[in-house]
């Protein structure tokens, strides 16, 4: 595999409705707390903030050499491709599952790749199709 493919992920920047509901639901939930006492009402904040990070962090992913690199803000998530058996077209991505057949498990053992650009989430699909399943690339629809 000679092909680097390099993209990185900010949902926060992409969805704006979201992002009101986001601050709007992290402040009513912090000020409601803060009836409890003013520690409580910190600690919701920070429990809130750490809980949706992958929504308002930059996830960076790389292809290369026959393996996928996710880096996210504390971490570095490294997995042959080789691992993975099947690839599936999301709304928001392409998920890729250890198993051929759909089981129960594959969401905790498969891994998410957020893209946001259409055009590159087909490019990477078709990639990751030939390179995994060793089909010709295809228009998913």
């Amino acid at each position: 595999m000679s092909d680097i493919k390099e993209w990185c992920s900010l949902p926060f920047e992409n969805k704006k409705r979201r992002i009101r509901f986001f601050i709007l639901f992290i402040l009513s939930v912090s000020l409601f707390t803060v009836a409890f006492g003013y520690i409580w009402g910190i600690f919701c904040f920070i429990v809130l903030a750490m809980v949706l990070l992958p929504f308002y962090t930059r996830t960076r992913y790389t292809i290369k050499d026959g393996k996928i690199y996710i880096k996210k803000p504390f971490y570095t998530i490294e997995r042959e491709l080789s691992y993975y058996k099947k690839v599936l077209l999301d709304k928001y991505g392409i998920f890729l599952s250890p198993f051929k057949k759909s089981t129960p498990l594959e969401n905790f053992r498969g891994i998410f790749l957020q893209v946001d650009n259409e055009e590159l989430k087909l490019d990477l699909y078709n990639f990751l199709k030939q390179e995994i399943e060793g089909d010709k690339g295809r228009d998913p629809e």
